[in-house]
């Protein structure tokens, strides 16, 4: 399983704009992706970043879902201070709901 991670930077006025495009239409077409494991936006009002993270069956299911988190990123690009980070990690340890998605 892996998760792909995006860490953004609204500006400081957008923070609320930015978390609020993800919402559950939004977060329904990634999740809906075949392979999708599940996804978490979190907020950080002290530094004003936003990080992202969906966990995935595989590297190649993460890859096929890029274009739609790409048209995603694209509706908030000109809210944002700085290009977004991306990256990708190995999930270590997960809960049950997570590695068997017919227990949810």
């Amino acid at each position: 399983m892996t998760a792909r991670l995006l860490i953004a930077e609204p500006e400081p006025e957008h923070l609320a704009d930015v978390v609020g495009f993800w919402d559950d239409g939004t977060v329904a077409q990634i999740v809906e992706q075949h392979g999708n494991r599940g996804s978490c936006l979190f907020r950080d009002d002290v530094t004003g970043r936003v990080v992202a993270a969906s966990m995935w069956e595989s590297d190649a299911d993460a890859d096929a879902a890029g274009l739609t988190v790409k048209s995603h990123l694209e509706r908030v690009y000109g809210y944002l201070a700085s290009t977004p980070q991306v990256g990708r990690l190995d999930v270590g340890v997960a809960s049950s709901a997570v590695l068997n998605p017919e227990s949810i």
